[in-house]
């Protein structure tokens, strides 16, 4: 399930699957973009925290049970559905940053790489293993090269290999790494030493975040507009065509079996 929680003016959104891995269903991607959107429609809002429950991981990405059959319309349209999510993100007049904690894999780092800002903890590592499972990396992976150069975002759609946060940061992906916090005895997920009830890892999201309140809601809005503009002269056609590749891999399952 997808969480919604809001604290003054910031809309926290928690991807809510833990004993799946928090692993995104096709339900929940649907509440996803609307939250994203309907965030939008409250004018007393200034910015967006999305993070995940459990501790373990952010998010192993899609449900892989989607991607069990070899309909390419089907495939199409299910990959579509998290398009839909990235859409909602940048789309979204209101800053979005995400805390990442543990694993972030395929569609989840996709999403990540939508948002305005990124933090992830120290042990937070990444990964897009599409191409080992037979299909390729699309969506937002149109743009990796913009967050991490053309030379890593080669490296990591082609291997399917692990990045570490020093890698993610290093390259550009990340804009910052938090220590992750030592496990409170009787388990649980430790918080920040200031006692709201945050990890430091969404603190310090929360931190960016409330940097842009600095500013007028309609001037940040009128800014990422921009940003959107700015980098969008080749961006749609290449994610239409990252679709229907994505579709071919599982007309090419097809035929093989």
């Amino acid at each position: 399930m997808i969480r919604q929680d809001r604290t003054d003016d910031i809309l926290t959104v928690t991807i809510d699957n833990p004993g799946q891995a928090n692993a995104l269903t096709e339900d929940m991607l649907g509440q996803l973009s609307d939250a994203f959107t309907e965030a939008v429609a409250d004018e007393s809002l200034r910015a967006v925290l999305l993070t995940s429950a459990g501790g373990r991981g952010f998010s192993a990405g899609m449900d892989t049970a989607q991607f069990a059959h070899t309909s390419a319309s089907q495939a199409h349209e299910t990959i579509s559905r998290l398009g839909e999510v990235c859409e909602a993100i940048k789309n979204c007049a209101l800053p979005i940053a995400v805390a990442i904690d543990g694993y972030c894999i395929g569609g989840a780092a996709e999403i990540a790489a939508a948002a305005d800002f990124r933090i992830g903890s120290s042990e937070s590592w990444y990964s897009m293993p599409e191409v080992r499972i037979g299909i390729p990396s699309v969506l937002e992976s149109v743009n990796l090269h913009r967050l991490m150069g053309w030379t890593k975002a080669t490296e990591f759609v082609l291997t399917g290999n692990r990045f570490t946060a020093e890698d993610m940061l290093r390259c550009g992906f990340l804009n910052d790494i938090v220590a992750e916090e030592a496990t409170p005895a009787g388990g649980g997920t430790a918080v920040a030493a200031s006692g709201s009830g945050r990890t430091a890892l969404e603190e310090r999201a929360l931190a960016l975040l409330r940097d842009t309140t600095q500013a007028s809601r309609a001037v940040i809005a009128q800014q990422k507009r921009l940003l959107r503009s700015w980098k969008n002269t080749f961006e749609a056609q290449a994610i239409a065509d990252s679709k229907k590749e994505f579709a071919l891999a599982f007309a090419a399952k097809a035929e093989r079996q």
